[in-house]
C-alpha cells in the first residue's frame, strides 16, 4: 500500500527525519524509517490536524487499494461539508435571512459540487 501511495500521481512527498509520508487528496500515509510501522492518516475527522484512521478503514484500504480508498473518504468528506452547507442554507432562509450569507453558502456548494462532480469522473 504504500508503495503505491508513492508512485501515485498527484501525490506529495513529504519526507523528514526518521520517516517518509505521502499526502494524496488530504489523506496522509506515513512510513517510520526505523520500525517499518505504516500509519494512515484522515483530517476529516479534525479541523486542526491528521488523525489515525480507525482499524475497519485499515481494511478498506488493504481491500481497495490506496487511490480507491481514499476517493472514498474524500468523497464521504465532500458529502459531509455538503449536508452543513444544506443545512446552513435551511438555517439562513428560515431565520436570519442574510443576503450575503445565503450567496456565500450557495458558492461554497457549487465549490464542492464541482470538485465532487470532478473527482467522480477520474
Amino acid at each position: 500500500m504504500f508503495k503505491q501511495a508513492r508512485l501515485e500521481q498527484g501525490g506529495v512527498k513529504l519526507d523528514g527525519l526518521g520517516y517518509k509520508a505521502t499526502i494524496f487528496l488530504g489523506v496522509k500515509i506515513s512510513k517510520d524509517n526505523n520500525t517499518g510501522e505504516i500509519k494512515i492518516y484522515d483530517p476529516r475527522k479534525s479541523v486542526n490536524y491528521y488523525v489515525e484512521i480507525e482499524k475497519e478503514e485499515y481494511k478498506v484500504f488493504k481491500h481497495n487499494g490506496w487511490r480507491k480508498a481514499v476517493v472514498d473518504i474524500t468523497l464521504k468528506k465532500y458529502k459531509e461539508k455538503l449536508d452543513k452547507v444544506k443545512d446552513g442554507i435551511a438555517r439562513e432562509m428560515n431565520a436570519n435571512r442574510s443576503p450575503k450569507r445565503l450567496r456565500m453558502l450557495k458558492e461554497a456548494r457549487e465549490q464542492i459540487l464541482r470538485k465532487y462532480y470532478k473527482l467522480t469522473q477520474k
